[in-house]
């Protein structure tokens, strides 16, 4: 059993800084114990040794934080003597202190003679060994004798031979005063003796920034939803951390409890728990962590028959009690965290008594409602430590685990958990077992109890008589996997099967898991086809089935452009299978195929078997793709909390970009937006979705250009557009060009994104989208300054000549703001009004832009003194936004109203090297202008940006250079302090 049981994985056995490593190699987080650690070397040469005491279950990294200590300690010229326990030295008396001391005792020539006797008797074969206090007098003279400061390790002091460990703590309560620090590590175990005044310090669990960032150095998971189930189940214990894994093959033993497999390693930090118990205590405790039933009787009757004995079924249990391993509570409880997985998955309802029927193990019959109550209301056991379960299984042989399976499936009241333990030691095929076992993956499955659905259709597949229904098993393992983002499991039940003789739901429920498998998102528009005739085949005899493979093919409709022959299919399809009118399936393939087609807000009605999670889900896509973003918000968090409380982690994408959009144009603030969009391109990453990657990276793309990041912008836009080209899906281009139009437009130059804009609308027979509308808002911005405002409208009222009364209240508006900016002179102000009406601070983007837009208008009209009022809001609003261009731009417009002049804070900004002297020499616009042209813009992105011609710029800075004493733009700059 290795002694060292911290998060390193490599370190050999003894501590010493010849083998701690770098600084952060083998210790993350930690910083408490960092910064006392940091406190005991600081003070030891100043003003004598200290104590730190660290203590921690198994597992909790006191090795690591001692190895960080040895080479710090190292690193400042501080001698380190470690020791550590060994399992063959235990029997030996002072066989730890001897291993600490032996690079010393070579100077014990220099000790007084009675310490140096001690020293010999204790050490040289001596005829007793010396008192503790005596000896740690003795070791403290020899450390004396050495050159410098002495930091003495000591790792695992609970476990050293007991001469070791009394003399070492008398050397805690002697060593003050002197110049040597000790650091001890041992496990948390109640009532033993604490070291004489120590600093103690109690490993707890990692934080989780800290507990992601030590699986990902382990390197052990294959992607995020696995990374998900080993924090839930290490609960941050930092060994855990670094050793749990699914592993490449069949889930084992510990599936039924919703844990993973322990490695070796793992398991030894265990041993010594279960190597102190009596014969029949290890057997209970075998039977425990074993059992899919956590009920005390059905483990005490296993028990009994492993030990051919009640009464040393029951004694083994009071010795297991006694340790601490496991707790006895009456029914089950909240903090039943062990079996919380399997009773969540593998309880059956009422009205599924009949499909269970009787035991394969000849038990007697026993409704399995009777069994249920029967387990409500009896004694349950429970693992403190849920680590405790997988180690002890691991230190177990397969024989021994295979004899307590046959005793369980014998024992268990609970038809479907005694289902478990016979499939776990059935040998040849058996439909009916194998039906029972399915049953276990049947209910919700949050967590880890992903595990038990997994590994009951994988053994119901195992015992399937019939290759076909076999087949059928191990898919809908396959695909219960892909929903989860087990990508690696999936792929692995696949691999299982073969194609040919698969039948027709077999066929269709395959087309299912290879549209969940990664790189799915690739491939031409037949599979379209191919999705939507598997659907009609299926309806009837599995309608769910046929409404997933239906939504697959409308997604890949949508981000491929599908022409009018794929959408005209779909949607004949969807209106084939929908339920009514106001299915939310049928709303959201629909959505997904010609947005504009979806009926008006009401209230849609969930398909028949589907949970409230997929309902909402569902209604969630269809309101964001409709731009109804208000309706959306509210749906798309509450799906976001059930994804991640059933593990449906591959999801997680689909629900994190619509609401970053939704936060684009309902929120006040950006960042949330941007962090939204920034884990939906990490998990998407790590789930195999390089579709929904690119389209998080859009979303990121189009932010930072209205933040006025516009180099990080154009950088999101070409891996998107890199992406796009890859995939082969031509809808995300245009995210891209939004991103690419929001840069040109805060830079000044209009024209440019313009054009951009106006390719998002050059195809009146594709269905507009989401695009589209964000586009026409930012289209109409900028075709006055780039003299499109008649190409402008047309593009306005053909949008608007597609929409109904029932459009999204986002999208009313943005067609208002959009019919005043392009309105004709003696309507625009009207228009102005009517746009800017109660209601549209909402949408603070929108809002932001309509009062730009108005005041801007106002301002060229002469009308200075009311067009202030608008632009302060819009500057206010696009400050609190973030959208720093857009408030810098909003800010010019103020100072060229007078604004500084009077003093507004929207004025020139503190610390200006063209501040006040510059205001008394030019006019508001002048110094806008010339600021702009300091900063490298052309004339024509100035009169772009001013709505001025560029001309009227010329001449303006015509005026400007003599008044400054400049004769070059270059000159111009560098007095402004932008040169």
């Amino acid at each position: 059993m290795s002694a060292h049981i911290g998060p390193d994985v490599t370190g050999p056995d003894r501590i010493g800084p010849g083998n701690a490593g770098p600084e952060g190699a083998g210790l993350i987080g930690r910083d408490r114990e960092r910064e006392r650690v940091a406190a005991l070397l600081a003070a030891l040469p100043r003003d004598g040794g200290q104590v730190l005491h660290l203590s921690g279950a198994p597992g909790t990294g006191r090795t690591a934080v001692l190895r960080h200590a040895a080479a710090r300690a190292a690193e400042q010229g501080v001698r380190v003597l470690s020791t550590a326990w060994a399992p063959a030295e235990r029997a030996w008396p002072l066989a730890a202190l001897n291993h600490l001391l032996r690079p010393a005792l070579p100077q014990a020539t220099g000790v007084p003679d009675r310490e140096r006797a001690v020293l010999d008797t204790a050490f040289g074969g001596g005829p007793a060994t010396p008192a503790p206090a005596e000896l740690a007098a003795a070791v403290l003279r020899l450390l004396d004798t050495l050159p410098g400061p002495v930091l003495l390790c000591v790792d695992d002091l609970d476990r050293l031979d007991p001469a070791s460990r009394d003399t070492l703590r008398a050397v805690a309560g002697l060593c003050g005063g002197t110049r040597v620090g000790l650091i001890v590590t041992e496990r948390t175990v109640s009532g033993a003796p604490p070291c004489p005044h120590p600093q103690t310090v109690t490993l707890g669990r990692l934080p989780d920034p800290q507990a992601r960032a030590l699986v990902a150095r382990a390197g052990r998971v294959t992607g995020y939803a696995e990374e998900q189930l080993v924090l839930a189940v290490a609960r941050g214990n930092p060994l855990a951390l670094t050793e749990l894994s699914l592993g490449d093959g069949p889930l084992g033993d510990t599936a039924c409890f919703g844990m993973l497999p322990a490695t070796p390693r793992l398991a030894e930090a265990y041993a010594e728990d279960r190597q102190a118990l009596s014969a029949p205590a290890r057997t209970v405790l075998l039977t425990a962590a074993l059992s899919a039933s956590p009920v005390t009787r059905d483990i005490l009757a296993a028990s009994a028959l492993l030990l051919d004995s009640a009464d040393a079924a029951r004694d083994g249990l009071a010795e297991v009690v006694a340790r601490g391993l496991v707790v006895e509570s009456p029914g089950p409880t909240d903090a039943d965290e062990n079996a919380g997985a399997m009773e969540a998955v593998g309880t059956l309802r009422t009205g599924e008594v009949e499909a269970v029927g009787t035991l394969h193990t000849g038990v007697a019959d026993t409704g399995t409602a009777g069994a249920v109550d029967a387990e409500v209301a009896a004694d349950h056991l429970r693992f403190p430590d849920p680590l405790v379960r997988p180690a002890v299984l691991g230190l177990e042989s397969t024989a021994r685990r295979m004899t307590a399976h046959a005793a369980l499936g014998q024992s268990i009241g609970s038809p479907a958990h005694a289902a478990w333990h016979a499939a776990r030691c059935a040998v040849g095929p058996d439909e009916e077992l194998a039906r029972r076992l399915e049953s276990l993956a049947a209910g919700p499955r949050p967590g880890g109890a992903v595990l038990v659905a997994l590994a009951a259709l994988e053994g119901a597949a195992r015992l399937s008589p019939d290759p076909e229904r076999g087949a059928a098993r191990l898919l809908r393992a396959a695909e219960l996997a892909g929903e989860r983002g087990l990508a690696d499991q999936a792929l692995r039940y696949v691999r299982q099967i073969d194609p040919t003789g698969l039948g027709t739901l077999g066929r269709a429920l395959l087309l299912r898991v290879y549209d969940l498998l990664p790189g799915s998102g690739t491939g031409g528009r037949e599979r379209i086809a191919e999705l939507c005739e598997a659907a009609r085949e299926v309806a009837a005899q599995d309608p769910a089935l046929a409404r997933k493979l239906l939504l697959a093919a409308a997604r890949r409709g949508r981000w491929q452009q599908c022409g009018p022959d794929e959408r005209h299919l779909l949607l004949r399809t969807a209106g084939e299978l929908r339920a009514g009118p106001r299915d939310a399936w049928y709303l959201t393939v629909t959505a997904l195929t010609d947005p504009l087609r979806v009926p008006g807000p009401a209230d849609p009605r969930p398909a028949p078997g589907v949970s409230g999670a997929d309902h909402r889900s569902l209604l969630s896509q269809a309101a964001t793709l409709t731009l109804d973003f208000e309706r959306a918000a509210p749906l798309l968090e509450e799906t976001e909390a059930a994804l991640r409380a059933e593990g449906r982690y591959r999801q997680l994408p689909l629900i994190l970009v619509p609401r970053a959009m939704c936060r684009i144009w309902l929120g006040g603030e950006w960042h949330t937006a941007r962090a939204l969009a920034e884990e939906a391109r990490t998990i998407a990453d790590r789930t195999g979705q390089p579709d929904w990657a690119a389209r998080a990276t859009g979303m990121l793309g189009i932010l930072e250009a209205l933040r006025g990041e516009h180099d990080r912008s154009l950088e999101y836009a070409a891996e998107v557009e890199e992406s796009s080209l890859r995939l082969g899906q031509n809808r995300q281009l245009s995210l891209a060009v939004l991103a690419r139009a929001l840069t040109a437009s805060g830079t000044g130059r209009y024209a440019e994104a313009y054009d951009r804009l106006r390719s998002l609308f050059t195809d009146p027979a594709t269905p507009y989208a989401f695009e589209q509308f964000w586009g026409l808002a930012f289209l109409a911005e900028a075709a006055p300054p780039a003299g499109e405002q008649a190409d402008a409208r047309t593009v306005v009222d053909h949008v608007a000549s597609l929409t109904g009364e029932g459009c999204a209240p986002l999208l009313r508006r943005i067609l208002a703001y959009a019919d005043a900016v392009l309105a004709p002179e003696g309507e625009a102000e009207a228009r102005y009004r009517r746009a800017l009406r109660p209601g549209i601070e909402v949408w603070p983007l929108l809002h932001g832009m309509t009062a730009f837009g108005y005041g801007a208008w106002l301002r060229r009209r002469r009308r200075v003194t009311d067009s202030r009022t608008p632009l302060a809001t819009a500057e206010s609003v696009f400050r609190t936004l973030g959208a720093s261009s857009r408030a810098a731009q909003t800010a010019s417009e103020l100072r060229a109203t007078g604004w500084a002049a009077e003093g507004d804070s929207a004025g020139t900004p503190a610390g200006d090297a063209s501040g006040s002297d510059l205001t008394r020499v030019l006019s508001p616009q002048q110094l806008t202008i010339a600021r702009l042209a300091a900063r490298g813009l052309t004339n024509r992105a100035i009169g772009e940006q001013l709505r001025l011609s560029p001309r009227t710029v010329a001449s303006h800075l015509y005026q400007i250079f003599p008044k400054l004493g400049v004769s070059s733009r270059a000159q111009l700059a560098a007095l402004m302090g932008t040169g």
